[in-house]
């Protein structure tokens, strides 16, 4: 196998394995996955793609199956995957950990909380808050602790700002 094909089959493979966590997480944490109020444990993953950009498709990926099986329909399996893909690659251009956060935060306390609150029939901002308040629990008291831990422990050459 050339090198370029062999890039190809690591690539691919990483993405599923992201892909793949992200549903698992999702999956066995789904009470609180799922809803208008809702503290989406995978969603601390949403970080990765600051340092890596081949993250930006597995969390597409993961957020598309893991609200295949939320129940939700149609609304959360579009517009929610859509929403992570476009978060996942600002996150990719944010300068440091702390601040690469904020995409999936804001876009997904605003965006999410689009069709939520129609679903569930909620108050738009106060779905919002509710969002905003479960992302950044994902994000920043998980994702961000995490990624610190991992960076010092395992991945002495990751850079915590570009």
């Amino acid at each position: 196998m050339s090198t370029k094909n062999r890039k190809i089959v690591q690539d691919i493979s990483w993405i599923g394995i992201i892909s793949a966590l992200y549903v698992v997480i999702t999956i066995v944490f789904a009470p609180i996955s799922y809803g208008p109020i809702q503290v989406r444990i995978s969603e601390a993953l949403t970080l990765l793609p600051f340092f890596d950009p081949r993250a930006i498709y597995a969390l597409f990926l993961g957020c598309l199956f893991s609200n295949i099986f939320g129940g939700l329909g149609i609304y959360d399996i579009i517009f929610g995957s859509l929403l992570t893909l476009i978060a996942a690659f600002l996150t990719s251009k944010m300068k440091n950990i702390y601040i690469a956060g904020i995409p999936p935060v804001l876009i997904n306390a605003f965006g999410v909380s689009l069709y939520l609150s129609l679903l569930f029939k909620l108050p738009y901002l106060l779905t919002v808050l509710y969002i905003a308040i479960g992302e950044s629990i994902s994000v920043y008291a998980i994702g961000v602790p995490l990624f610190l831990y991992i960076g010092k422990r395992i991945y002495k050459d990751w850079r915590f700002s570009k």
